[in-house]
């Protein structure tokens, strides 16, 4: 009865291999990560900062907002290529690094001090 139990333990374990060498084979292979492009549109930066709304698509809302700002609001840096508008990539992730101390800033001036 032993030697049958081997057996039939080999046996499930070989199937078990062969079906998972089969599923493997079956899943497409993950793209590799694209490199961020030097120049982007507001979508390639969305999906760049990963602004996606509630679908899961990129969202460019806020970049286009931030576009519009006022000169002494610091409007998020771009230029247009004809009639396109592209941002430069270092340049917006120095923005971001920017905007994100300014608004800590500007909270820590909101928030109440205690004595």
């Amino acid at each position: 009865m032993t030697e049958e139990l081997a057996i039939e333990v080999e046996r499930i374990c070989e199937r078990a291999q062969n079906e998972m060498l089969a599923l493997l084979r079956s899943t497409p292979a993950e793209k590799p990560a694209a490199q961020p492009r030097e120049w982007m549109s507001a979508i390639q930066l969305a999906e760049y900062w990963q602004l996606h709304n509630d679908k899961n698509e990129p969202t460019t809302a806020g970049i286009l907002k931030w576009v519009k700002r006022q000169p002494d609001q610091f409007p998020l840096p771009h230029a247009y290529m004809g009639d396109l508008l592209r941002f430069n990539r270092n340049e917006v992730d120095l923005w971001a690094r920017e905007e994100g101390e300014r608004r800590r800033i500007q909270n820590e001036k909101r928030r109440p001090k205690i004595a």
